[in-house]
């Protein structure tokens, strides 16, 4: 019971730092997955999970009315209950989707709700109520606090019984399945984000990199640092670069003269 009420206090609060303390990313699976491994006693679940939803969700971005799936709430159910469970995590990661969405439902329902105290600080700001405006703001804050952290909370006590007795009833066969796709959902976020940041001068740097660690054997670290050297190669011998420098040993000349 004391981890839930922790677990989901880390949850809510993560969330609100990034609403009313600004834009920190501290509401990432990857930072997320970590905390609740902590507070669960197994760091490595937490920092692998994390890491995986990170992938998946890191292109995820909530632009004008859309809201997207509920990344706090998903991350840290999803951890928390891949460790108080035993199931595997490519498991859980599976069910982490659906728990986003159900979360984005009611994220919704929080959002409507929250036009009453905009209202009400409107009506405020007419009669010159500044505190009134205030007071209208924390209270819409307040009310998202509440439901990341009930959220959280019933998931944690709920969801522990419920995800084991389905677990122990899913045949090996269809659990094998699970992790498979789970195992895809990272794949699934990459592609996402590279259909956005897609360059064809950069696009055979991918494939070197996916080369490297597909039939090379390399480490996804040794493939970071196999990037961030040709980057600095790239940038230190590219055209544009060399003519910036160019231009300014000739104006450097030009002012000796």
């Amino acid at each position: 019971m004391i981890q839930g009420i922790l677990v989901s206090l880390v949850a809510a609060l993560i969330y609100m730092e990034s609403r009313i303390g600004g834009q920190h990313m501290l509401d990432r699976p990857i930072i997320i997955g970590p905390l609740v491994g902590l507070i669960m006693g197994d760091m490595t679940t937490g920092v692998i999970i994390g890491g995986q939803l990170e992938l998946v969700w890191m292109g995820l971005v909530g632009i004008g009315t859309s809201t997207p799936p509920d990344v706090v709430v998903g991350s840290a159910l999803a951890t928390a209950l891949a460790i108080r469970t035993g199931a595997a995590y490519e498991t859980t990661l599976a069910l982490a989707i659906p728990i986003s969405l159900l979360a984005q439902i009611g994220s919704i329902g929080v959002c409507i709700a929250n036009t009453v105290f905009a209202h009400r600080a409107d009506a405020c700001a007419e009669r010159g109520d500044y505190r009134g405006v205030e007071i209208s703001n924390w209270m819409g804050s307040a009310l998202y606090f509440a439901f990341k952290f009930t959220m959280v909370f019933l998931g944690f006590v709920i969801g522990a019984d419920l995800i084991t007795g389905l677990v122990d009833k899913i045949p090996a066969v269809i659990q094998n399945g699970l992790g498979q796709s789970g195992n895809l959902f990272p794949a699934l976020g990459v592609a996402m984000l590279i259909s956005m940041t897609w360059d064809r001068k950069f696009g055979a740097f991918l494939f070197i990199g996916f080369a490297m660690a597909a039939f090379l054997n390399v480490s996804t670290i040794g493939v970071a640092i196999f990037g961030a050297v040709v980057a600095v190669l790239y940038y230190t011998l590219s055209g544009s670069h060399s003519n910036q420098a160019g231009m300014v040993m000739n104006s450097d000349e030009s002012e000796e003269l």
